[in-house]
């Protein structure tokens, strides 16, 4: 089976390279890996940064350069573009903790082909983070359940909403398995992302 990451990226050139590298060394096959990078109004090294880092490890990789100024619309145009059975969508600034994390999420998959979603466990950088239920990179699903719901076009939340709705159309993913190990690190509140603006607004300031 082949796994689509869809990646929305803004400015990101001091930000992206724990990303890349945890994904050049991902444990699975890297032709079926389809990373889809969309640069969202890009003013820096960022696509620059992915090509140099990746293109000689995924020949399916793909790289959009567009103004969408919204992650959510520019999801919209990765799951459009992704071939892959599997879908996960992943946060630029974060990283894979786990060399074979796209390999243990595959082998659900294949484990239990009745399954359509799975819970990704993750791990931060902040122990008094709330508890999110509804963030995009805490799931991975097969195609048909990931394209059958759009993103907003709103700059907060984006992803809440879009799991929500998710939830709400597949009864709120019910018998959802987990996978257990941490896969996945949230770079909580990093400074300039669409998080710590939220952050500032709501009044919790900086760490």
């Amino acid at each position: 089976m082949k796994i689509s990451l869809v990646i929305p990226v803004h400015n990101l050139e001091k930000f992206i390279e724990p990303l890349l590298c945890s994904l050049k060394y991902q444990v699975y096959d890297h032709d079926k890996i389809e990373p889809i990078f969309i640069c969202d109004c890009c003013e820096d090294r960022t696509h620059e940064i992915i090509e140099n880092y990746l293109r000689d490890s995924f020949s399916n990789m793909i790289i959009i350069d567009r103004e969408f100024h919204s992650s959510g619309l520019g999801r919209n145009e990765g799951l459009r573009l992704a071939t892959g059975d599997i879908i996960w969508l992943l946060d630029g600034d974060d990283w894979l903790i786990d060399n074979y994390a796209i390999s243990k999420v595959m082998l659900f998959f294949e484990r239990y082909p009745e399954d359509n979603v799975v819970h990704i466990c993750w791990s931060h950088n902040n122990f008094h983070i709330p508890t999110y239920k509804h963030t995009v990179w805490q799931w991975a699903f097969r195609a048909e359940w990931a394209k059958s719901v759009e993103f907003s076009s709103q700059k907060y939340d984006d992803d809440v909403k879009w799991v929500s709705d998710l939830m709400h159309k597949y009864d709120n993913f019910r018998g959802c398995k987990d996978i257990l190990s941490p896969l996945y690190f949230y770079n909580y509140n990093r400074e300039g992302s669409v998080m710590s603006e939220r952050l500032k607004e709501l009044g919790y300031g900086q760490n």
